[in-house]
C-alpha cells in the first residue's frame, strides 16, 4: 500500500477521534484555594466599599541613595471582641533607570512569619526572583531624580534633587505626588485607601487597586484563622488542599496569596501573559476562567483555552494611537489573571492573583507598543543573538534510532536539494533513558557522526531533561553532593518521569549549578575522543513535567535551594534549568568561541537571554495550525521572540494539504522546526509525494534566501527586545481595526507582510492591507491601497500571501546550499520596494560571523542602504569590522527594483559612484516586467556608495 494512502487513511481517523488534554488533571479557578478567594473577596468588596489597607503616615521615608519612598502599608482586620488585629507590610516606590518604567514591591514583616515548627523552610517571603528574571541577575533599582508633592509635612533628611511643595491636607484624598520631570510622568500615591494612579501629561493612564481588589493573606496559624479572616473573605482551602491530585500538599505557612487590581485608562485591548493557546488579544474572563500561569506539562493542549501551559511571561501590556503601558508582575508562584472590559471598550481591567511571594511590580510607559518590549528587555535582558544556524531548518523527531538513521536523512535531504541545519536526537538516544549518555549499540561513535553533520557545517542537537534515572552515576553525584530537589520532609525527592523512578536536580542553587555545569563538561569533552563544537541542548520537560505528580507537575511543598518552596518558585524553576544549561555549554566551547544554542520548553521572564523555545506538543491538524500564529505572536510582543510550533503537527499524521500549508507558515516561525511523535509515520521532506516534496522544498528554499534578513532581525531583537513575527498593531498602532488581527503579520522592520493560509480547500484569503503600495514577495505585482481595507488574495497550493511594503529594500542570498554555513561566500541580492508617495526606501543589514561572540569586540557589520526620491540607491555604513574577512563575501550581485504601479523611472544605465570612482553600467529592460535587475553592480555592503538611476 502507497505511503500515503496510509497515511491518508490514518488522517481520516485522527480527524474523527478527540485530542484533547484531560482537563480533569488540572485545577479550575473554583478548585484552587487562593484563586477562588481572591475572586470571592473580589466580588465581596465592590459591593462593601469596604477599605483595610492604608499607608502609615508616619512612617514614610526618602531613600536619599536610590530617591526611592518607603512607607508601611498597614492591613487592618476589625475585631468586635478583641482589639483590630494589623498587620505591617512595607512597601517602596521607584522609578528605573531609564526614566519611564516605576516599580513598587509589597512585602510582609519577617516577625509575623517565624514558625518554629518549620526548620526546613525559609520563612521568608520569597523576594529573590529578580535574580534570575532581570538581567545580569541583579536587583535594578535607579538614581532617577523625583519630585515629591505630599498634603501633610514629612520630616526627613532628604536629597537637595528632592523637593516637597506642601500644600493646605484635604482630608477627604490624601495624597503624596511624585513628579518625574523628564518625561511627564506623574503618580498619585493615596494614603487612607492604598491606590496609586498614574498620569502622562494630564492623561491618568493606569489605576492601580481603584476597585480595592489589593489582597494580602498575611501569615497566621490554622488556630488564629478565625481571628484574620476579614468579612469579605473566604477561608476555602486555606490550609489543606480537597484537590483530587494535590491532597498531599502540606501548605505549611497557610494562606500567604498576593493580589492586585488594574486599570488600564482609555485601553480598549490587551496583551501578552504567555503562554496560552488562545487569541492574540487576550478575552474578557468574567464569566469563564482566568487565564492562568503555570508551568505544566500539557500533552494535546486544548485550543482557544485558558488553562496553563508550558511557560509563564507575567508582562501584561496594551496601546492605544498615542501611548503603550506595560506592567511587569515579577512574581514565579502560580498565577491567576482577570481581564474586564468595559461596555464603552474604554477602559481595560485586570485583576491579577498569585499564591505566595511578594508584590513586585514594574510598570512600563512609551509611546509604541514596541516600547513596552524595549523597557521589559532592558530589564530582563534581551534576546540572546542565536547562532545564524539556528535560524535555519531544523529536522526532528521522536526518534532518529541511530548513527546511520541520522546521516541517511542529511544524505537523502542532500539528494533532494533540500537546505537544513540541525537535526535532532529525541530521548531514545540515551542509554535507558539516562541522559550524559549514549545508547551503546544505536550510537557507538557520536564523536565520529558530528563530525561528518560538521563538514557541511550542520549542528546536532540531542534531549537533556532535569529528572534523572535513580542509581546510576549521574543521580548517584548529585544525590552525594545535595544537589537535587527534596520532598517536603527534607528527604531526597523521587518521583515518576520517562526513565521510571526519577530525582530532580536543583538548579536554583550553586551547587545544583555546579554539578550540572560538571555533568556537561564530563559528557561533551571527556567523552568524545576530540573537540567538537556543534552538539546543542534540547531541555524539555522542565517545568518540571512528573507524571505521578499533581497538575502534571512538581507537588508545590518540594523544598528547594535556601528552603523556599516550589509553590514559591515554580515558574522560574525552567529557566534556572535552561540558563545553567546555556552557561555550562558556553564555558566548554570558549576554546572556539562558539556560541551555544539551548531549547526549552518551560520559560519565564528572562528566558529569552539564553534559549529559545517552541509551543509543545500540538497536533496534526489545521486548527492547531491556526493557533499557532497567535501564539508564536504572543511571545514575540513580550520579549521572547525565538519561538516556533513543531511543523506539520507533532502528534498524528497530516494530510499532505496540511503539511504544505504548515510549511509555508512555519518559514516565518522565528524558530523553524518539524517534530514528530514516534507513532506517527515518517514525514521528512524527502519522502513526500512530489508535488508536495516541491512546495516544501521552495518553502525551506524561500527561508534560506531571506537569512540575511531573519538574522538582521534577531539582531534587532537583540539590541531593543524588537518582535521577530510582528503583530499589525505592533506596526500601526494608529489603527483600532488591528488590535484583533492575529493571523497575519510583519516579519520584524523589514516589510514584509505575510497571512498564511490556516484551513484547508483555500484558495483565496482576505488580508488587511494599511494605506500603501505593497508588492508580491515573489512576483512584485504590486497593489495601491488607499486606505486600510481587507483585499482578497489568491493562494494557490504553491503560493504564501506575502507582500513587502512600499518603502523597504530586502538583504537575500539566492544560491542554494546544503546549509547556512555553506552560504557565508555567496554574494547578496538585494530588493527594493519603492513607496508611492515620494520613492523612498530603506533597509537594514547586520552580518558577524554567524558563529562567535567575536561580534561583542566589533568583529560585525551594519549598515542602511537607501533608495532616496526614486534616484538615489546609497550605502550608509554604522559600523564595520577592522578585518572584513570575518564576514564572508560582502559583494552585491544583484539589484531587483520593483517598478510595477510606481513611478520609479529607470533609464539604460545606472551611474555607480564609490569613493572617488565613478562609473556607469548599462540595464536590459524587459517590457511588461515587474522589476528591473541591475546585474553585477560590483559594490560591497561594507562600502559607503552611491547609485543614481
Amino acid at each position: 500500500m502507497n505511503n500515503w494512502f496510509k497515511l491518508f487513511l490514518l488522517t481520516i481517523f485522527f480527524s474523527n477521534s478527540t485530542n484533547a488534554f484531560t482537563d480533569y488533571l488540572l485545577k479550575k479557578c473554583n478548585q484552587a484555594g487562593f484563586c477562588q478567594r481572591n475572586r470571592y473577596y473580589a466580588n465581596n468588596i465592590q459591593s462593601s466599599h469596604n477599605s483595610y489597607y492604608h499607608i502609615d503616615e508616619q512612617s514614610i521615608h526618602i531613600n536619599s541613595n536610590d530617591f526611592s519612598l518607603g512607607a508601611n502599608i498597614i492591613k487592618t482586620i476589625p475585631r468586635d471582641d478583641i482589639d483590630d488585629i494589623t498587620i505591617i507590610l512595607p512597601f517602596k516606590l521607584s522609578f528605573q533607570n531609564d526614566w519611564q518604567s516605576v516599580r513598587f514591591t509589597i512585602d510582609e514583616s519577617i516577625d509575623g512569619r517565624k514558625v518554629s515548627e518549620l526548620p526546613l523552610l525559609n520563612h521568608y517571603r520569597y523576594n529573590e526572583t529578580g535574580l534570575w528574571s532581570f538581567m545580569n541577575h541583579t536587583d535594578s533599582l535607579n538614581n532617577t531624580p523625583l519630585l515629591f508633592e505630599k498634603l501633610e509635612n514629612i520630616q526627613s533628611n532628604l536629597n537637595k534633587l528632592i523637593n516637597f511643595v506642601f500644600q493646605t491636607p484635604d482630608l477627604q484624598n490624601n495624597v503624596i505626588k511624585i513628579y518625574n520631570q523628564i518625561n511627564q510622568l506623574e503618580i498619585h500615591l493615596f494614603l487612607d485607601s492604598f491606590q496609586i494612579h498614574i498620569f502622562q501629561g494630564n492623561d491618568l493612564i493606569l489605576s492601580i487597586n481603584d476597585r480595592s481588589l489589593f489582597n494580602f493573606e498575611h501569615h497566621r496559624s490554622l488556630e488564629e484563622n478565625f481571628q484574620n479572616v476579614l468579612p469579605e473573605e473566604s477561608t476555602f482551602n486555606m490550609f489543606a488542599d480537597d484537590f483530587e491530585y494535590s491532597k498531599n500538599d502540606q501548605i505549611p505557612f497557610g494562606p500567604e496569596s498576593i493580589a492586585l487590581d488594574f486599570t488600564f485608562n482609555e485601553f480598549n485591548s490587551l496583551f501578552g501573559i504567555p503562554e496560552h493557546a488562545d487569541s492574540l488579544r487576550l478575552k474578557d474572563t468574567s464569566n469563564d476562567e482566568p487565564y492562568r500561569l503555570f508551568n505544566v506539562d500539557v500533552f494535546q493542549y486544548n485550543l482557544d483555552s485558558k488553562m496553563p501551559m508550558y511557560g509563564a511571561i507575567p508582562l501584561l501590556l496594551t496601546a492605544n494611537k498615542e501611548k503603550s503601558v506595560g506592567v511587569f508582575w515579577n512574581n514565579p508562584s502560580d498565577t491567576w489573571v482577570d481581564i474586564h472590559y468595559t461596555d464603552n471598550n474604554k477602559i481595560s481591567q485586570s485583576h491579577i492573583m498569585s499564591e505566595s511571594g511578594i508584590i513586585d511590580v514594574f510598570v512600563f510607559i512609551g509611546k509604541k507598543p514596541s516600547d513596552i518590549s524595549d523597557q521589559f528587555t532592558q530589564l530582563t535582558g534581551r534576546p540572546v543573538l542565536p547562532l545564524l544556524s539556528s535560524i535555519g531548518y531544523h529536522q526532528c523527531r521522536w526518534n532518529y534510532n541511530d548513527e546511520l538513521d541520522v546521516l541517511n536523512v542529511q544524505e537523502n535531504m542532500d539528494r533532494e536539494d533540500i537546505p537544513f541545519d540541525f537535526i535532532w536526537l529525541d530521548l531514545e538516544y540515551t542509554d535507558d533513558k539516562k541522559y550524559f549518555t549514549w545508547k551503546p549499540d544505536s550510537f557507538k561513535n557520536p564523536g565520529k557522526m558530528l563530525k561528518k553533520l560538521a563538514k557541511y557545517g550542520r549542528q546536532l542537537a540531542i534531549l537533556i531533561d532535569p529528572h534523572l534515572k535513580t542509581e546510576y552515576h549521574v543521580s548517584e553525584e548529585v544525590e552525594k553532593e545535595n544537589a537535587g530537589v527534596l520532598n517536603a520532609n527534607g528527604d531526597l525527592y523521587v518521583g515518576r518521569c520517562w526513565p521510571g523512578d526519577s530525582i530532580w536536580i536543583d538548579t536554583m542553587g550553586k551547587i545544583g549549578q555546579r554539578i550540572w555545569e560538571g555533568l556537561f563538561k564530563v559528557f561533551v569533552t571527556v567523552k568524545l575522543p576530540f573537540y567538537i563544537d556543534n552538539l546543542h541542548i534540547w531541555n524539555d520537560m522542565n517545568e518540571p513535567s512528573i507524571f505521578n505528580g499533581p497538575e502534571t507537575t512538581a507537588p508545590k511543598d518540594l523544598i528547594h535551594n535556601d528552603g523556599f518552596e516550589e509553590r514559591s518558585i515554580h515558574n522560574v524553576y525552567g529557566l534556572t534549568v535552561h540558563e545553567t544549561t546555556y552557561n555550562s555549554m558556553k564555558d566548554i566551547y570558549a576554546t572556539s568561541d562558539k556560541r551555544p544554542f539551548i531549547l526549552t520548553r518551560a520559560f519565564f521572564a528572562g528566558s529569552q537571554r539564553s534559549a529559545a523555545t517552541w509551543t509543545g506538543d500540538n497536533i496534526a491538524n489545521w486548527d492547531y495550525l491556526t493557533s499557532s500564529i497567535p501564539m508564536v505572536l504572543s511571545n514575540n510582543i513580550v520579549g521572547m521572540p525565538f519561538i516556533g510550533a513543531d511543523i506539520a503537527g507533532f502528534d498524528g499524521n497530516p494530510t499532505p494539504e496540511l503539511i504544505v500549508r504548515w510549511y509555508q507558515a512555519g518559514l516565518w516561525y522565528p524558530f523553524f522546526r518539524a517534530h514528530a511523535h514516534i507513532d506517527s509515520i515518517r514525514r521528512e521532506p524527502y519522502l513526500l509525494d512530489k508535488p508536495v516534496r516541491d512546495n516544501v522544498r521552495d518553502s525551506i528554499r524561500l527561508r534560506y534566501s531571506l537569512l540575511p534578513t531573519f538574522y538582521s532581525a534577531f539582531h534587532e531583537a537583540s539590541v531593543n527586545g524588537n518582535a521577530i513575527m510582528k503583530p499589525m498593531f505592533f506596526q500601526y498602532p494608529e489603527y483600532e481595526e488591528l488590535y484583533n488581527i492575529d493571523n497575519q503579520f510583519y516579519l520584524g522592520d523589514y516589510g514584509i507582510l505575510v497571512k498564511p493560509i490556516t484551513s484547508p480547500e483555500t484558495f483565496t484569503t482576505q488580508m488587511t492591507f494599511p494605506r500603501g503600495i505593497f508588492y508580491d514577495l515573489l512576483t512584485f505585482r504590486a497593489l495601491v491601497v488607499d486606505q486600510l481595507k481587507e483585499i482578497e488574495i489568491d493562494a494557490p497550493i504553491t503560493k504564501i500571501p506575502a507582500f513587502i511594503e512600499g518603502g523597504h529594500i530586502l538583504f537575500k542570498r539566492d544560491i542554494y546550499r546544503r546549509s547556512s554555513k555553506l552560504m557565508e561566500n555567496d554574494p547578496y541580492t538585494l530588493v527594493i520596494a519603492p513607496s508611492l508617495e515620494n520613492g523612498s526606501a530603506s533597509g537594514k543589514l547586520y552580518v558577524d560571523d554567524g558563529e562567535t561572540f567575536s561580534y561583542e569586540s566589533g568583529e560585525y557589520l551594519e549598515t542602511v542602504v537607501s533608495l532616496v526620491g526614486y534616484s538615489i540607491l546609497k550605502n550608509d555604513v554604522i559600523h564595520s569590522p577592522e578585518n572584513v574577512d570575518c564576514l564572508g563575501n560582502t559583494m552585491i550581485e544583484k539589484i531587483v527594483v520593483a517598478v510595477d504601479k510606481n513611478n520609479m523611472d529607470i533609464g539604460d544605465h545606472v551611474t555607480i559612484k564609490v569613493g572617488s570612482e565613478t562609473r556607469k553600467l548599462n540595464i536590459e529592460h524587459v517590457e511588461g516586467a515587474t522589476t528591473v535587475e541591475i546585474k553585477s553592480p560590483q559594490v560591497h555592503v561594507y562600502e559607503q556608495w552611491e547609485i543614481t538611476f
